[in-house]
């Protein structure tokens, strides 16, 4: 493949990834809590319940790591961390009434956001966007699992 095609490629991932998280990075838009903390929280909502050992293999990250986002969590109020009844090994980790609220609101800011991205793109490649961006998700999850960086083991 084109050298300069691929450089282009990466050029525009990195604006996109600073300028997707820039109206975030500010505590204030993401309700006080850190970066880390508002995909943590969402990562948790969208799931309803999740091990300790599921989330971190979620974002690709030790126990030991996220264990300390998630404590900080729980010592805001937003966050339930309990021994699973199933299997007394694994932490279960679950929204407290105060982080559902929390949660919400963080997930309307987003889709608020996008929503008003997507009005600045023409709506007949909106669809095309949206697709490309999954493609290219999906292409990049399955590399990193069998032969990059990330290659689980």
């Amino acid at each position: 493949m084109n050298t300069e095609k691929i450089r282009h490629l990466r050029d525009r991932l990195r604006l996109l990834e600073r300028e997707t998280i820039r109206p975030f990075d500010n505590r204030n838009e993401c309700c006080g809590l850190t970066l880390a903390q508002c995909h943590t929280l969402l990562e948790i909502g969208n799931r309803g319940e999740i091990s300790l050992v599921d989330l971190a293999a979620t974002f690709g990250l030790d126990t030991s790591t996220l264990s300390r986002t998630i404590q900080g969590l729980v010592r805001i109020g937003l966050v339930d961390r309990e021994t699973s009844a199933k299997d007394r090994r694994y932490i279960v980790i679950t929204l407290t009434a105060q982080g559902s609220r929390v949660f919400h609101n963080i997930e309307n800011r987003f889709n608020n956001y996008f929503a008003a991205v997507l009005d600045r793109i023409s709506s007949d490649r909106r669809d095309a966007v949206v697709e490309a961006v999954s493609v290219l998700a999906e292409a990049v999850r399955r590399y990193n699992e069998s032969n990059g960086c990330c290659k689980r083991k």
